[in-house]
């Protein structure tokens, strides 16, 4: 259920924004298949209920590029191999895969961001128990400038306050 809530978050945010229709067309693939490199990684990893190690977190860092090679094999998913590869970046430069800074992150991808980081924590994980909406919201506020573009995050907090 992640990646439909990400795109009906994403979607949200997207309309909010007024983007066109092409804009939302790739933002909904793109969200469908923005963790599809986790294919790659070990179930072990994926479901540990303790911290990872920094070896185990090496697998997880290289799911945006493992993403991207699966979705280039196919002609059609052109459009979203930067979206799916830059959705872990930071606005501060210090996400993944390539440290890029605000403006260097593709808009779409910075949407995807907010919207994955907002059901990360409202979601059950195996390693943590779901948190409220009230927590998540303050948690965006907390990372909007820094981890999040703070422009999306105030959208998506009108959204959520709506």
């Amino acid at each position: 259920g992640h990646s439909l809530r990400v795109m009906d978050y994403s979607l949200q945010i997207a309309r909010a924004l007024k983007l066109p229709t092409r804009d939302l067309a790739l933002l909904k693939n793109a969200c469908l298949l923005h963790d599809i490199g986790k294919i790659a990684i070990p179930d072990g990893i994926l479901n540990k209920k303790s911290a990872l190690s920094a070896h185990e977190f090496e697998h997880i860092y290289r799911h945006p590029v493992i993403g991207r090679q699966i979705l280039s094999t196919v002609s059609e998913f052109e459009g979203i191999l930067d979206i799916v590869y830059y959705h872990h970046e930071r606005v501060d430069g210090q996400g993944y895969p390539k440290g890029l800074t605000k403006h260097e992150i593709p808009l779409l991808a910075r949407i995807i961001a907010v919207a994955a980081t907002y059901d990360a924590i409202t979601s059950e994980r195996v390693h943590r128990k779901s948190r409220s909406r009230q927590d998540a919201a303050g948690e965006l506020t907390r990372i909007r400038g820094t981890q999040l573009d703070e422009s999306i995050v105030d959208v998506f907090m009108r959204i959520i306050g709506e």
